[in-house]
């Protein structure tokens, strides 16, 4: 997570929402339904250029995760959002739904890991079928 929003913007800050560069431009940041993949990636590089020049590209990234929002946040689509563990809240492109699924696979290995030598650790300590015979 990005952790120099904690510091520079509140949960309640929206006044880069008037600084934003995308102020009436929601066509350009958000989809028609069943749009061609070919236009997708066209006018979501047109949006790009927009947040990397826009001076709330960090805080309309994090109102995009936080929110699980739809479309272009930060100059983040939906894909790569949800490869952040930031998936919006119901997915429509199979697409997302990879990427959201690799996000939580990277993330529940480290745990699984741990569960399995902690599991192999707890049953060398104690095996009822081992006896000392010496």
């Amino acid at each position: 997570m990005d952790t120099e929003f904690a510091v520079l913007f509140t949960e309640s800050d929206t006044e880069w929402r008037d600084q934003a560069l995308c102020n009436g431009m929601t066509h350009v940041f958000f989809g028609p339904a069943a749009e061609r993949p070919e236009r997708r990636v066209e006018r979501e590089a047109l949006a790009r250029s927009f947040c990397r020049a826009c001076p709330s590209v960090l805080p309309c990234r994090r109102a995009g995760r936080m929110n699980r929002e739809h479309g272009i946040w930060g100059a983040e689509n939906d894909e790569e959002r949800a490869a952040a563990g930031y998936a919006p809240r119901s997915p429509s492109r199979r697409s997302v739904i990879q990427a959201r699924d690799s996000s939580r696979q990277v993330a529940e290995a480290p745990a699984l890991e741990t569960i399995t030598e902690q599991s192999q650790d707890d049953h060398h300590e104690f095996d009822p079928f081992v006896t000392d015979s010496l």
